[in-house]
């Protein structure tokens, strides 16, 4: 899977923003902006590394209309092939996009 930098996100399962293996290089930031026009979502953002779940941010409220700006540079994400995984859920059906800058 090659990585991508722009997702838009629908849905309220878990999906992965970028695979093991993407080879995406140093994630310096992650944008996350609530696109719709009424209603507020919760985010949780996180690692994947071995089975083992490590969250960026967990059941943060995000308003209708509103971005969060996420500074992960010290964060080492290391998205080589069998290490880092970057997974996001939604608390409901509501558009977020997600810009990933590196």
């Amino acid at each position: 899977m090659a990585f991508t930098a722009k997702h838009n996100i629908t849905t309220n399962t878990p999906q992965t923003l970028i695979a093991a293996g993407d080879n995406a290089g140093n994630i310096r930031s992650i944008n996350l902006a609530n696109i719709h026009d009424t209603t507020a979502v919760d985010i949780n953002l996180w690692i994947v590394n071995c089975g083992k779940l490590y969250y960026i941010i967990k059941n943060v409220t995000v308003p209708a209309g509103v971005t969060l700006q996420l500074d992960t540079s010290d964060i080492n994400i290391n998205t080589n092939a069998g290490q880092d995984a970057l997974r996001i859920k939604l608390s409901a059906a509501v558009a977020v996009d997600v810009i990933i800058n590196t």
